[in-house]
């Protein structure tokens, strides 16, 4: 069975980058994590990089996409990366390791919810 989309989950942040203050990562790493969309003529990406104590880590940049969105979930206040493909969503942590996919009718649904936030 396909997993459904919760929209009721997420607000769309209005911004292409946004910075987690409080990032943990590794084994009990904590750093601040940078994260912006790119945009080129291949399309749009997210790239990521981590600081600790003003040191950073190399840019992480994951592939092109069609279009890439910021989300928040509302519970926790944590951040997810959404971009949208060929395929359909994939839905990101703020790990950027491994994703939930969403297709077909579950990506229509996706879709309209999205174009409810369009100004």
């Amino acid at each position: 069975m396909l997993r459904r989309f919760e929209t009721e989950r997420f607000d769309l942040v209005n911004a292409n980058s946004i910075r987690i203050a409080d990032h943990r990562f590794g084994h009990n790493h904590h750093g601040e994590l940078d994260v912006w969309i790119e945009t080129s003529e291949k399309g749009e990406r997210f790239s990521s990089q981590i600081s600790v104590n003003g040191q950073s880590y190399p840019v992480r940049r994951e592939i092109y996409t069609g279009k890439c969105y910021i989300l928040r979930e509302k519970r926790t206040n944590r951040y997810f990366f959404l971009d949208r493909n060929d395929s359909g969503f994939w839905l990101h942590s703020d790990a950027f390791f491994g994703a939930e996919t969403f297709s077909a009718d579950e990506s229509t649904q996706i879709g309209k919810w999205l174009t409810g936030f369009a100004n």
